[in-house]
């Protein structure tokens, strides 16, 4: 039976609260932009009825919140992976059409 590799002794671990704090924060921001939104329809000849402007902000919000969760979710696999190639640092800038670097 091959060996498997060991983990690391420095593990890092997955922090679900920061997780969700982060949520919160991209829903937040999905709710001002709800808000924006509907302060900037109410200002227009527009007529938008009251359930389409609640389901704008609640549609809005969740996706703030999804976005928020999955970007911290994956920010917190890339540091725990133990794989090499998430943690170079490419800190040259390419140009337009240039091939990547081998």
């Amino acid at each position: 039976m091959a060996d498997l590799p060991r983990q690391s002794q420095t593990q890092v671990r997955f922090r679900g609260r920061q997780i969700v704090v982060i949520g919160l924060i991209g829903a937040a921001i999905g709710l001002a932009a709800a808000l924006l939104l509907r302060r900037l329809a109410a200002s227009t000849t527009a007529q938008i009825t009251p359930s389409a402007q609640f389901w704008l902000l609640v549609l809005l919000s969740g996706f703030g919140l999804l976005a928020g969760l999955s970007i911290e979710a994956v920010r917190q696999l890339q540091v725990a992976s133990p794989e090499p190639e998430y943690h170079q640092h490419h800190r040259h800038k390419r140009g337009r059409g240039e091939e990547p670097p081998t």
